[in-house]
């Protein structure tokens, strides 16, 4: 469920058809409101003009960010598929902005993607080593 606080009246409401919805995202303009399935397959598009929810898109999808004049949504697309995708709002065209099939992310969960204020996009990424040491140490 998805619910709104309103700072000035401390009232909180549920938004409309929200039930197994996380992870909300608020449009710039304020007008959208993109949410995933507690399943994560896809993005669903709350317009509160309408108050009708419509699916963005369907595809494994985690981290959405809008981009900062409001007419895209990125996310990373995951498992099979790894990559940055985004969806224009207009027309729910679907693009894929980076192929991360060798990317080495930091882990199923530690995943995350980000945007900079100019839109370009923000990943974490593993640097570490596969390998396993042992170390003794005595503090002085």
């Amino acid at each position: 469920m998805v619910r709104i606080l309103d700072l000035a009246t401390k009232k909180i409401s549920d938004v409309p058809g929200s039930k197994g919805l996380f992870s909300p995202r608020w449009s710039p303009d304020g007008r959208y409101l993109v949410a995933m399935p507690d399943n994560e397959e896809g993005l669903v598009l709350f317009d509160f003009a309408t108050e009708e929810w419509t699916e963005l898109a369907r595809k494994n999808a985690g981290w959405p960010n809008w981009s900062k004049d409001g007419q895209y949504v990125y996310f990373l697309g995951w498992p099979d598929d790894p990559s940055i995708m985004r969806v224009r709002i207009r027309d729910r065209k679907l693009e894929r902005v980076a192929d991360l099939k060798n990317f080495r992310q930091t882990g199923y969960w530690g995943s995350w993607l980000g945007l900079a204020p100019d839109d370009s996009t923000l990943l974490l990424r593993d640097t570490g080593t596969q390998e396993v040491y042992a170390l003794d140490w005595e503090a002085p």
